[in-house]
């Protein structure tokens, strides 16, 4: 067992010299951690669906007309978590009324309307720090909603006036 003294000289000998062998493992570490869908072909981010506190847009383009709308949204977790949530509300009926962007889904669903979704990362940000009391996520959210309207067609306006869903998390009372 190392001993106090070369533990920290190996961390340091890391730190400040890094070798073939450290840049290796954060290689592989980081393709690891961004991508866990067993096809890649069917990730909706293409590889990188395990990104966490961001916010991303949802772009439905309609098959008859061409015509597209878009939704932006937030998540604090990892983006495949809320992408399979959002999946799911597309395919249950019971969840139909749960974002606009499923209320805009099944509109067309029930009209016999073939589309296509496609994903994309817009920002990442942090969520709700206690020291500053305020959440970055939510802000750039309703930043892209009141200043870049062409980027969410779907999104409801009240969602401006809404308060931070992350917030809770760091009261005292919850911890």
């Amino acid at each position: 067992m190392n001993n106090t003294k070369q533990i920290l000289d190996n961390h340091n000998k890391r730190i400040l010299n890094p070798s073939k062998h450290a840049d290796e493992t954060t290689d592989n570490r980081v393709d690891k951690k961004s991508w866990t869908c067993r096809q890649k072909i069917t990730c909706p981010l293409n590889g990188n669906c395990l990104q966490s506190s961001v916010i991303y847009q949802a772009t439905v383009t309609r098959n008859d007309n061409s015509t597209s709308e878009t939704y932006i949204g937030l998540t604090e977790n990892d983006f495949k978590t809320r992408y399979r949530n959002h999946t799911a509300s597309f395919r249950h009926a019971k969840h139909k009324n749960s974002t606009k962007l499923s209320k805009y889904i099944w509109t067309l669903k029930d009209n016999n309307i073939d589309h296509s979704i496609s994903w994309r990362i817009i920002s990442s940000s942090s969520s709700y720090s206690s020291s500053s009391k305020r959440c970055n996520l939510c802000l750039e959210e309703k930043f892209f909603i009141i200043c870049r309207p062409d980027l969410s067609s779907l999104n409801k306006r009240n969602e401006l006036v809404s308060s931070c869903r992350h917030r809770n998390k760091a009261l005292l009372r919850n911890n």
